[in-house]
């Protein structure tokens, strides 16, 4: 047996056959792969999930004290398994066996001269000629770069550790073996099902617990170095390597020397060696144990900033570095995997705040980048990120043109997008899908589904959504889609508003005329109007909210009351007194439906607890938007509530634009479709989507100690869900209405992540 993670920083999970071929052939695999072979994106292979092949894990308890099957060494419990990886293939002449040479081989090239040479080694018919059945390959597989070859063959006993087994089939199959998988823990990305070349079910379910028993104990205590020295020459036997000098007490491999020194020592940035940049950016204090790993995963991503992001140039440093040398030396500590790590982090615009403060002190100024202002921090307030741009909102720091892409390409399978989109520039693309999803959401309030985190609770879909462009960007489209709609909410309001003027009235006559005050009592009327504009009273709102209450599956659900407002600063203005002040509590407290209560001696008002059920959107300025969140408010919640859509001044006023007679059709049809949708909606892949998003963030942030982006990112997986579900709900609409059910694909979770990186990306700029 074997097991997997599906991403960095969650336990790991067994591999059955099943599960295997489910992972290989999911859609989401190709598409990072494939992604990451165009790009060189780095980030991309990062978020596939990753086999471990040589090792399951028992239960141990985390750093942060979380038990669970994680990914540790100290954990590890040897199947057996050895895996093998060979790089960059290409730049290896590869001799073939009926004489010649191919100067540029690929993976492929390699796997048919291997089972030409060596048939042996593939299959179980063929017994090995040293007897036994090690040194059999299972799995040889292309890996996500393209370039490289993943080999898992079983080890055998007497070739030694997991390492030693590596050097000894890399003797065989004529390799340089890659010595950062001597590890147990050692991980490796999946690949996509036509990137296998060759596999042997007995994968599966193969386990050597003698091997185990051997080498359990020495992996527990991280001593995986090569306990062999291998002969050059492997003559004596054609099919087998050749060892000498077996020993235990092989010392570990060094990481670095004299010569190394040196040459660090003479690398310079700006005129400043790399050694004073990391002195000073490591400073006085010592870096503990237990702190040493985390520490050098900071660091070596804050060098990409000042390395020109080389890898080999940032181990080089590394490996110079004190508290680096010491973890070094004390458990052979694989810096190269350290650095390959810290390559898949995000790349910032601008230089971490930490190492500019390292520059500044050693006086090695960056130069700015062309086209670009970036200023130096000048202090612990000031921002890591470059100044902001003049050309227009967000777009030099936004990538407007991927999240367009992405979103014209949903469109071919989501319902309602192609109308949405239709004659609206691609850059205002993110904020006409975030206020329409909130529309549609809205409109599926009689619905509610379980997250994550705290899963007893009932969720329902909130929103707290503000679009932001400048005077004349072209706002209305969002009013003119609320108005759409919206459509199912504003009719059903409209008797329930007709009853409400009508008691009024009679309440004006009743004083002015004797013969209507001895008609019958009027008694005013229960009704849960749910549209309201800015100019609301606290009492009416408070009372129609309450009275907005409707029994679903045999238990009463109160819908939400929806606010739409062209200009923010009219809610702003209203904000500031009469009968709706201070509903800033109010707009907090409706994010998670928090509780909130009034006892007034007013006979007039509603007297009791009560929770809030609220959506809004507001379309406005820039200036609004500051004087509704800034420096003052800032800490209140309401900055990470919020999702913030730029909609940039982008396009021309077009004289004969694009008319679809049937797009309001469908809009209306799909409005009023999910206005009846009730009940819970089944959300586990979004869940999942939503956890390793999270999860993989969060673990960068906190080796950052970046508390900021931590708050940041603890409400966003809401958004991810609330914006995509809508959409899912309506490609999946004949499953949910014959089984109120929704099988999710990875499309499914493209369109929930995305959701995510906008909403992220929109709340870093804002």
């Amino acid at each position: 047996m074997f097991c997997y993670q599906r991403s960095f920083g969650l336990p790991t999970e067994i591999v059955t056959a099943e599960r295997f071929w489910a992972l290989v052939r999911a859609p989401y695999t190709s598409e990072l792969i494939d992604g990451y072979r165009q790009s060189g994106d780095a980030a991309l292979k990062r978020k596939l999930p990753a086999f471990i092949f040589q090792a399951t894990f028992d239960e141990t308890v985390s750093k942060k004290g979380n038990k669970g099957t994680w990914r540790c060494q100290a954990g590890s419990r040897l199947n057996g398994l050895c895996v093998m990886d060979v790089d960059h293939v290409e730049a290896h002449p590869l001799p073939l066996p009926k004489g010649g040479m191919i100067e540029h081989p690929t993976p492929k090239d390699y796997y048919d001269v291997w089972q030409e040479t060596h048939p042996e080694l593939f299959s179980n018919q063929t017994p090995l000629l040293s007897g036994g059945d090690g040194g059999r390959l299972l799995l040889i597989y292309i890996t996500p770069s393209g370039k490289g070859l993943k080999i898992v063959f079983k080890a055998r006993l007497d070739w030694g550790n997991l390492i030693d087994n590596q050097h000894a089939m890399a003797k065989v199959l004529g390799v340089e073996v890659d010595e950062s998988c001597k590890d147990a823990s050692r991980m490796s990305f999946i690949c996509k099902e036509s990137d296998i070349l060759y596999l042997n079910e007995e994968l599966f379910t193969y386990e050597n617990e003698e091997f185990g028993k051997k080498y359990n104990e020495l992996y527990h205590h991280g001593k995986s170095q090569p306990t062999l020295d291998f002969a050059e020459d492997s003559s004596v036997n054609p099919h087998l390597a050749a060892v000498q000098g077996a020993g235990e007490d092989q010392p570990p491999v060094s990481g670095g020397d004299g010569e190394n020194q040196l040459a660090v020592e003479s690398l310079t940035y700006h005129g400043v060696p790399y050694s004073k940049i990391v002195a000073a950016w490591v400073g006085d204090k010592k870096i503990e144990q237990g702190d040493r790993h985390r520490t050098s995963l900071v660091l070596a991503d804050h060098l990409r900033y000042i390395t020109d992001n080389d890898p080999k140039l940032i181990e080089q440093i590394l490996r110079e570095t004190p508290f680096v040398k010491e973890i070094i030396e004390e458990r052979n500590e694989d810096i190269s995997t350290t650095v390959k790590s810290a390559q898949g982090y995000e790349f910032l615009k601008g230089i971490p705040k930490r190492m500019q403060q390292a520059l500044k002190s050693v006086k090695a100024y960056p130069s700015p980048p062309q086209g670009r202002d970036v200023q130096i921090v000048n202090s612990a307030t000031s921002s890591n990120q470059t100044s902001l741009p003049s050309e227009g909102l967000g777009e030099a720091f936004l990538p407007f043109d991927k999240w367009a892409e992405e979103l014209q390409e949903m469109a071919q399978y989501y319902p309602c997008m192609k109308e949405l989109f239709l004659n609206v520039h691609p850059h205002k693309l993110p904020a006409v899908w975030f206020s329409s999803a909130a529309l549609f959401g809205t409109l599926m309030t009689r619905a509610w589904y379980h997250f994550w985190y705290e899963p007893e609770i009932v969720r329902r879909l909130n929103y707290s959504i503000f679009i932001i462009g400048d005077p004349g960007a072209g706002k209305n489209v969002i009013e003119k889609f609320y108005k759409k709609i919206a459509d199912p909410m504003i009719q059903a309001d409209q008797c329930l508003i007709n009853a409400v003027n009508q008691y009024k009235e009679g309440r004006t006559e009743r004083s002015t005329s004797t013969k209507a005050q001895k008609g019958e009592a009027l008694k005013r009327p229960v009704v849960g109007i749910r549209v309201h504009p800015a100019r609301t009273s606290t009492g009416e709102f408070i009372r129609h909210m309450n009275a907005a209450v409707e029994t679903i599956d045999g238990m009463p659900l109160h819908v939400h009351m929806f606010s739409f407002d062209a200009e923010l600063d009219n809610v702003n203005k209203q904000n500031k007194g009469g009968d709706w002040k201070d509903r800033e509590i109010m707009e907090l407290k409706a994010f998670h439906n928090e509780e909130e209560g009034q006892m007034y001696a007013n006979q007039e008002s509603y007297t009791g607890m009560f929770n809030i059920y609220w959506n809004f959107i507001y379309t406005g300025t820039p200036y609004a938007l500051h004087r509704k969140v800034n420096q003052r408010n800032f800490g209140t919640g309401m900055s990470t509530r919020l999702a913030v859509i730029p909609l940039p001044d982008k396009g021309t006023a077009k004289r004969h634009q694009q008319v679809d007679p049937a797009a309001n059709e469908t809009l209306k049809t799909w409005a009023y479709r999910l206005d009846r949708v009730e009940g819970e909606i089944p959300i586990e892949p979004l869940n999942d989507e939503t956890y390793d998003w999270q999860s993989s963030r969060m673990e960068i942030a906190e080796f950052n100690g970046d508390k900021a982006d931590r708050t940041l990112l603890k409400r966003i997986p809401y958004y991810g869900i609330g914006i995509s579900l809508p959409f899912i709900l309506m490609r999946h609409w004949d499953e949910w209405q014959e089984s109120r059910s929704l099988t999710m694909d990875d499309r499914d979770k493209r369109l929930c992540r995305l959701a995510m990186e906008i909403q992220y990306k929109c709340q870093q700029f804002f």
